[in-house]
């Protein structure tokens, strides 16, 4: 093979590799993405017993203001997929849009 050959088939393999890539990427904004893996698991309640529990155990809302809300709108340390494994020990800021931490 011809060196203008093998230059030219090793761009083509790095453009294919890289629209695979692109094609993989998962949109994090998109609350069916993080449905995907997490529509079967129970939500805990919040650390902080003084603090409302947002989601019921079957993950629906029991604060029906929030619905209209992306996962990542609240839980905004999630920025790319997969998610590092130590995400679940991160507590949402309810302060990122809230004046005060609502309580129970």
């Amino acid at each position: 093979m011809k060196l203008s050959a093998k230059v030219l088939f090793a761009v083509m393999v790095a453009l294919a590799l890289s629209a695979t890539g692109a094609a993989l990427a998962q949109d994090v904004t998109d609350d069916a993405t993080c449905l995907e893996c997490h529509a079967d698991m129970e939500r805990a309640a919040p650390a902080d017993p003084n603090m409302v529990q947002v989601h019921d155990p079957a993950g629906g809302f029991t604060v029906e203001a929030h619905e209209m809300w992306s996962c990542v709108d609240c839980h905004s340390y999630v920025e790319e997929l997969p998610h590092a494994d130590d995400v679940a020990d991160q507590e949402v800021n309810c302060l990122d849009c809230h004046e005060e931490v609502p309580q129970n």
